[in-house]
Formats: C-alpha cells, structure tokens, sequence
C-alpha cells in the first residue's frame, strides 16, 4: 500500500522534473529568439540600403 507520504513524494518529483523540463526548453529558445532577431533587424537593415542603392541608380538612368 502507498502511503501518503509516498504520494506527496511522487507528486513533487513531477513538479520537479516538469519545471526542469520547461526552464530547459526556455533556457534554449530565448538565445536562439534573439539571435535571430539581430539577424533579422541585420538583413532588414542591408535591404533598405540595397533599395536605396537601387533607387539612386533608377535615377540616373532617368536623367540619361
């Protein structure tokens, strides 16, 4: 027979390795979050430097 102690024992060992499991998981994701997003705000920013290199180069042609 299990007894009470036993249970509460069980039930805390499952919290335990619950939130072990979860700090684990979050402990993975939010690096990996933001270093994708400096890369992002990077490409975002080469994009807008590109489009204004293009834009300055429709101009010329324009004038020609």
């Amino acid at each position: 027979m299990s007894t009470h102690y036993e249970d509460k024992r069980v039930n805390l060992e499952l919290i335990i390795s619950l939130v072990i499991v979860m700090v684990t998981i979050l402990g993975s994701t939010i690096p990996l979050y933001l270093h994708t997003s400096s890369q992002i705000q990077a490409i975002q920013a080469e994009m807008k430097d590109f489009h204004a290199r293009l834009c300055i180069i429709e101009e010329r042609n324009r004038n020609n």
